[in-house]
């Protein structure tokens, strides 16, 4: 469900895309050092985003180190690592492992049974820090799956609950801009669950899995304009929390993923063209 927030790389600078990648690192190598090999597999650019706008919003000094990678030995690569990176791995874990839990309820695959198990222990460390987070995730999940259960066609009511979800975990203290970020999470949540229902129409059809846009399998210019509206209204009221933050640090990033590589993102999918340009 998740990796719809990325960004436009044709449109940043070499030192722009080192920084981004150097906050992906810094999550991915964090994920390993405290949670193991496993948790890595979970990492997306969702999260990443998160670690952009607090560490933009709060200001945070950073640890810059460079170090290689197994995935490009060969060249040092940067890594950045604040008290971000340590709540940002926490949600990633959390979400993760409740998601595996919510998976075994709809297909109960041998994948997912595995992964389940392997995540299992890498859950304690992240519940015991985060106990009010853990249970609030656990429970938006379980209030989705009724929904599901129920087959709720209503796209407001399952896209708000996993809207509720990310807000949640976009705010990260109870301060005079808890109402921005859980509003960012929210929105941002919408269009991640609204993005992601249309997008797998195809296969949940074919599978008899739930869809909410499962009345739109035979109208499908109607749908895409709908997705589209619903998209545009969700990412606008999101981009608007962002803007009132007044962020300056690691701004020129955070504007290329919300008024352009989310666009492309989105755009592509709805009318099935390429996404060369979206990394």
């Amino acid at each position: 469900m998740f990796g719809y927030v990325r960004i436009n790389k044709m449109d940043l600078t070499f030192r722009e895309f080192d920084y981004y990648k150097g906050y992906y690192c810094g999550l991915c190598k964090y994920l390993k050092e405290n949670h193991g090999e496993v948790s890595r597999l979970s990492l997306n650019y969702d999260i990443t985003f998160l670690i952009l706008i607090l560490t933009a919003l709060y200001k945070l000094d950073s640890d810059i180190t460079y170090e290689r990678c197994i995935a490009n030995p060969l060249k040092k690569k940067m890594r950045i690592v604040n008290e971000i990176t340590e709540y940002a791995a926490s949600m990633n874990i959390l979400l993760s492992y409740y998601k595996l839990e919510d998976n075994l309820y709809d297909d109960n695959g041998i994948k997912d049974k595995l992964a389940y198990e392997l995540y299992k222990g890498k859950l304690k460390k992240a519940y015991e820090k985060y106990p009010q987070k853990a249970e609030y995730i656990k429970q938006q999940l379980g209030n989705l799956r009724e929904l599901e259960k129920q087959e709720s066609k209503s796209i407001d009511k399952v896209s708000n609950t996993f809207g509720n979800l990310m807000g949640e975990i976009f705010v990260y203290k109870k301060d005079e801009y808890e109402q921005n970020l859980r509003n960012i999470g929210f929105n941002l949540g919408k269009y991640i669950y609204i993005l992601d229902a249309y997008e797998d129409l195809e296969e949940d059809n074919k599978k008899g899995r739930y869809n909410p846009f499962i009345d739109y399998i035979d109208k499908k210019e109607e749908l895409k304009n709908k997705v589209d509206r619903l998209i545009s209204m969700s990412l606008g009221m999101a981009t608007k929390n962002i803007e009132q933050l007044n962020l300056e640090f690691n701004k020129s990033i955070i504007d290329n993923i919300i008024y352009s590589g989310v666009y492309l993102r989105y755009k592509s999918i709805l009318e099935k063209g390429c996404e060369s340009n979206v990394q």
